[in-house]
């Protein structure tokens, strides 16, 4: 009987771990009200977005941020969930966004994956 116990723990600590790493799934494949919405992928900013962002970061001065020890940011690379993401104000328009910055750079993410699209210097 312990044996089964300790089976059927491990079985569902196994199922719970699965659940967590697919984006929020409820059982039997509806989405979770409370996870983030998958908006797809996003594409770098058009010419005239990349004008309201950095009109936005030149007068805000949004404050950088330091990175885990040894991490390095590129397009395409993945933000850790320990990185804080910053929403744009309203006014700015930019709401399939966010972003962070880093040194002299600001970043633009999808927030659905966490992924850098592009990088404003």
């Amino acid at each position: 009987m312990k044996k089964f116990l300790m089976a059927s723990a491990i079985a569902l600590a196994a199922s719970t771990t699965a659940y967590a790493q697919t984006g929020g799934s409820a059982p039997g494949g509806l989405p979770d009200s409370n996870a983030p919405r998958n908006t797809g992928t996003i594409s770098a900013p058009n010419m005239e977005q990349q004008r309201m962002i950095r009109t936005y970061w030149q007068s805000r001065r949004p404050a950088a941020i330091t990175l885990p020890n040894g991490m390095t940011v590129t397009r395409g690379a993945v933000l850790p969930q320990a990185v804080e993401l910053r929403s744009f104000p309203a006014d700015v328009g930019m709401t399939e966004y966010r972003y962070v910055v880093v040194g002299e750079n600001m970043y633009l993410v999808n927030p659905s994956d966490r992924r850098v699209v592009h990088i404003m210097q």
